[in-house]
């Protein structure tokens, strides 16, 4: 998992035990990922928001409201 996705996960493991501190959630990265192609016993949420963003190479940064975050979850239990 790359540094962004590291630091991703642990702000929403931060945020999930405040609401939820006896769910335990694992967060793992899909770029294949896509909207409404959904495997039998999965759930989507998908969201448009604003997001800032950063270039690696330049470290030039710009802000987009044309974000979409798109998980899909299923309970293993």
């Amino acid at each position: 998992m790359d540094q962004e996705a590291e630091e991703w996960e642990q702000v929403f493991q931060e945020l999930i035990q405040e609401v939820k501190p006896w769910h335990k959630w694992t967060l793992v990265t899909d770029k294949d990922l896509l909207p409404n192609v959904l495997q039998q016993g999965w759930s989507q949420f998908q969201q448009r928001t604003f997001a800032r963003f950063r270039c690696s190479s330049c470290f030039r940064s710009w802000a987009s409201a044309h974000v979409q975050v798109l998980f899909h979850m299923h309970w293993s239990g």
